[in-house]
């Protein structure tokens, strides 16, 4: 998985921040005994860092999320909580950054970095609500799964401020959660001493936690616990579609539809076959040697176990701190379970940007000969895959930069000789194919959407990955789509052009052109190349 934990994302500032004393007239909430303060700004009541589970220190580090206990008392919920204790190296290759540059801008601008602190105490969550609602409204909630590589990132990187807004403008009013969840070695320990202590996974089991919470609490803030959106992108899209798979596909009434971009469950490793993470964090560390060395990681100060978790590579951490299989959580790869039906049947859109791999491919731009990609496939792309195979890659997916991505840009953005082939197969590995195949199972049992985005197409990387969030939190045009869905279920809201369901006998999908204007478009291109790297790359994963 290179996608979004290639973006140079959040260097984050973390400033202590002074407490605040709620203003006169600041919105309320009850929950149990407990009085929450929270602060209105414009027409959206925030109310933020609200704990939903106890904190996961001491003896609670590396366990099962526990769930917090009745509130008592009065609680300011005017300042986000901290995030969970993560790394935010970059991942990009210097070479390649440069050309990342205004897509960052955009970005940047459209997601401002937050003042935030990091620690364990970090379980979390912001609801934002249109001012005034009350419990009995029933208001269709989303809940924002953040992005992030499952490396750092939380809920205080977006502002559900925007979205809130649109949707009083649009009068669909909706309310809208975002959640901080354990990351890096802290969310996903894996190995064998993790999978004997049941423990693995952690950080989606905070998901799920976090769901039960809201399936408690939120009737309080005027929500509709039946009607309940996951919304992700990246990890954040990858934990929704694991979400959906997990506990034989029971959803347990926790959510109704998921909004998924830019990143499905893809096939795994075991907790075993990254036996060697878990052994480099305990090595770095005063538990090396010691006979229960999971006991000792709970034992050990935080600033221990945080400086342990950065000792490996900044490159190879992407890899490392990851969702395992772990025949728990996840009971089978996930292209078993979809094969076998073993999925919450809700209905979703999952949507992709049309150059998904450049971002990826940046870091391979010193690869400049056939042999050298042969290599690149052979050892990660699609580690064990013959060089017979690579030849049936190459001869769909040709050296030739006008076949490459940015896709549609002929000779342009060839930064090296191999980077446009090796962009499209990237992209077409680990989004588009994994996107159709997770289609292809699961959209004859449910209502099902897909689209394209081509908007923002920029030099050298073209609609690169996380674009299409930049037209959501505009807002823009899509925005109302993502709205309309988390109200009906159905992305359509009778303007503009009608958007067909994804069916197998008939795969259209939404177009996001580069100017914004939407088109329905046959979701066939590639077909035979993406066929063939799908079925490589469950036959040979990551």
């Amino acid at each position: 998985m290179l996608g979004l934990g290639s973006l140079p994302l959040l260097t984050l500032a973390y400033l202590s921040l002074a407490q605040e004393i709620p203003a006169p007239g600041s919105p309320s909430i009850v929950l149990d005994e407990g009085i929450f303060i929270g602060k209105r700004v414009n027409h959206t009541d925030e109310y933020l860092g609200i704990s939903y589970a106890q904190p996961p220190v001491g003896n609670l580090r590396f366990r099962f999320p526990v769930a917090v206990g009745p509130y008592h008392g009065v609680y300011n919920a005017t300042l986000f909580g901290d995030v969970c204790p993560q790394d935010n190296a970059s991942l990009i290759a210097a070479p390649g950054a440069v050309f990342l540059d205004p897509f960052e801008t955009l970005y940047y601008e459209t997601f401002p970095v937050p003042n935030v602190d990091q620690s364990e105490d970090c379980l979390s969550l912001n609801v934002y609500v249109p001012e005034r609602t009350k419990p009995g409204d029933n208001l269709p909630v989303v809940v924002w799964l953040p992005t992030a590589s499952f490396l750092w990132g939380g809920g205080a990187f977006v502002n559900g401020a925007v979205i809130v807004q649109r949707s009083i403008q649009n009068r669909q009013p909706i309310i809208f959660v975002s959640v901080n969840y354990r990351v890096n070695a802290f969310g996903f320990l894996p190995g064998q001493e993790a999978k004997d202590a049941g423990i693995t996974n952690l950080g989606l089991r905070d998901q799920r936690q976090a769901l039960r919470w809201i399936q408690q609490y939120i009737f309080n803030f005027g929500g509709d616990r039946s009607r309940v959106t996951m919304w992700g992108a990246n990890s954040g899209s990858i934990s929704a579609g694991f979400q959906m798979l997990n506990n034989g596909g029971d959803s347990e009434g926790l959510f109704s539809g998921a909004w998924m971009q830019s990143g499905f469950p893809l096939p795994l490793n075991t907790y075993s076959e990254l036996q060697g993470t878990y052994d480099i964090l305990v090595n770095q560390t005063s538990c090396q040697g010691s006979s229960d060395s999971l006991d000792c990681l709970r034992r050990l100060p935080f600033e221990e176990v945080y400086q342990a978790m950065l000792a490996a590579p900044a490159a190879q951490r992407f890899g490392r701190w990851q969702v395992v299989l772990d025949y728990d959580f996840i009971a089978e790869q996930p292209e078993t379970l979809l094969s076998q039906g073993k999925v919450a049947c809700v209905p979703f859109v999952v949507g992709c940007t049309e150059d998904e791999g450049t971002i990826g491919a940046l870091n391979l731009t010193s690869i400049t000969t056939d042999n050298g990609t042969a290599t690149w496939l052979i050892n990660e792309g699609l580690p064990g895959v013959s060089m017979e195979q690579v030849e049936q890659i190459f001869a769909l997916y040709p050296s030739d930069p006008a076949a490459g991505s940015p896709f549609g840009t002929g000779d342009l953005y060839a930064l090296s000789p191999q980077y446009k082939r090796l962009a499209a197969i990237i992209g077409d590995i680990e989004y588009h194919g994994q996107r159709r195949f997770f289609l292809n199972h699961i959209s004859g049992h449910q209502n099902a959407w897909s689209y394209l985005s081509k908007e923002f197409k920029l030099p050298f990387v073209g609609a690169v990955d996380l674009s299409d969030l930049l037209n959501i939190w505009g807002p823009g045009d899509l925005t109302d789509r993502v709205i309309n869905f988390v109200a009906h279920g159905n992305p359509n809201n009778s303007s503009g052009v009608f958007w067909p369901q994804w069916t197998i006998p008939a795969p259209h999908q939404l177009n996001i052109q580069n100017d914004s204007s939407f088109t329905v478009e046959g979701d066939t291109f590639r077909t035979e190349g993406i066929d063939l790297l799908m079925a490589l790359s469950i036959q040979f994963p990551e």
